[in-house]
């Protein structure tokens, strides 16, 4: 039983349907969401633009996720679409320790870095010197479902 509804709150990931995820992780008693569903609610919210709401389930897993690029990831998207860009840094200069080569974290954290005035030239990308017109901006960038 478990198994299925961790199948099927993926699949409604995969499929956009994150009022889905939302909906039935809501009908869990809260006692009861565990690391795992607090990640898919975080997840989905975040994706939902819910953002306050997110951090609040990604901060019941924050043992879980101290080693985790990914969850690093999603608390500083969270932070970065809160204009918390000090936060946003934060988590994705860990992330980014943990994962150095994910180009998603890389340039999270340049647009946070440059929302909050921080210059560090240390993980920008070899070719980030060149001026580029087809440089995509946070607004336009397709959301990531991470």
């Amino acid at each position: 039983m478990r198994q299925e509804l961790i199948d099927q709150l993926n699949a409604w990931h995969e499929e956009d349907e994150f009022e889905q995820i939302v909906s039935r992780i809501k009908e869990v008693p809260t006692p009861l969401i565990d690391d795992e569903l607090a990640v898919h609610l975080g997840r989905a919210l975040n994706n939902l633009g819910r953002y306050k709401e997110a951090l609040k389930w990604f901060n019941k897993t924050a043992d879980k996720g101290k080693k985790d690029p990914l969850w690093h990831f999603r608390v500083g998207y969270a932070h970065y679409y809160l204009d918390q860009y000090d936060e946003a840094i934060k988590a994705f200069e860990k992330a980014h320790k943990l994962d150095p080569e994910d180009e998603d974290i890389i340039e999270f954290l340049e647009w946070s870095r440059n929302e909050a005035g921080v210059q560090d030239g240390s993980d920008e990308p070899e070719d980030s010197d060149e001026e580029s017109d087809s440089e995509v901006e946070p607004e336009d960038a397709e959301d990531t479902k991470r």
